[in-house]
């Protein structure tokens, strides 16, 4: 029998990213529920960075919800807005960085998923 699980991303609490001062993100689908990926919803308040970072064996995929900001990957900066979707390889350095007045929110699927 299959279990329909729907998930409401206006749902559930919000926690302060561990290695992003300021950074908010909410677990929607974790690798208990998908073996195959997992999916975050991320927000960045205005002036606030992802700094530099990599993911030694996870493809991250990004979709933009709201707002602009300024992806970088592997050294390569570009206007990054709602509506726009990128894959940051593993292994390669990527950061996102909010320099303007609104809330830029994200949808971020990890494949494969992160966490044991």
């Amino acid at each position: 029998m299959t279990n329909l699980a729907i998930v409401d991303k206006e749902a559930g609490e919000w926690k302060e990213h561990p290695r992003f001062k300021g950074i908010l993100f909410k677990a929607l689908v974790t690798r208990a529920e998908n073996p195959y990926a997992n999916i975050n919803v991320v927000r960045v308040p205005p002036g606030c960075t992802i700094g530099l970072h990599t993911h030694g064996e996870q493809i991250e995929t990004i979709y933009v919800l709201a707002g602009q900001s300024i992806f970088t990957l592997d050294g390569i900066e570009a206007p990054f807005h709602a509506g726009q979707i990128i894959a940051a390889p593993a292994g390669v350095e990527h950061s996102l960085r909010n320099e303007g007045t609104e809330m830029v929110e994200l949808l971020t699927i990890f494949a494969p998923p992160q966490g044991g």
